[in-house]
């Protein structure tokens, strides 16, 4: 089932989309700190919040509402459906994404893990980047917009 609409003004959306793409950025940079200094909890959460913060850009380009985690779990399926080509890359990111989430949760990780995760959430993380415009983007890819 396609993500439901949402409709907002030209304006409010062009500034959510700011929004979120400047969260995602300072996400992935904070999550690459609580990496080093082995803090599996925060390092995923933010992982999963880069991923969400970058979805929910894409959604509010589309005008698709991304308002809870299914909505943004239907977001991202429905973007591999629309890209056959780019759907394993982004399902495979998604699961990764949603395993990090769980670390939040239930701490069952190893830093390893952890880190394997946050490698295969990167070529979603590109993926869903190459989405927005460049006004948004900065053009190049996410990695070299938003080092970790």
């Amino acid at each position: 089932m396609p993500p439901r609409p949402f409709r907002e003004s030209p304006e409010r959306q062009d500034q959510r989309i700011r929004k979120h793409v400047a969260q995602a950025k300072e996400y992935w940079a904070k999550g690459a700190e609580h990496l080093r200094e082995e803090d599996t909890c925060q390092a995923a959460e933010k992982g999963w919040g880069t991923v969400a913060q970058i979805t929910k850009a894409v959604a509010t380009l589309k005008g698709w509402n991304h308002y809870d985690h299914v909505a943004i779990r239907d977001c991202v399926y429905e973007l591999a459906e629309e890209n056959p080509s780019q759907g394993p890359e982004i399902i495979r990111g998604m699961r990764a994404a949603e395993h990090l989430h769980g670390q939040f949760y239930e701490v069952y990780m190893t830093l390893r893990t952890v880190e394997l995760a946050l490698e295969d959430v990167v070529p979603l993380l590109e993926v869903l980047w190459g989405f927005l415009p460049e006004e948004y983007t900065g053009g190049g890819t996410f990695s070299q917009q938003a080092p970790a």
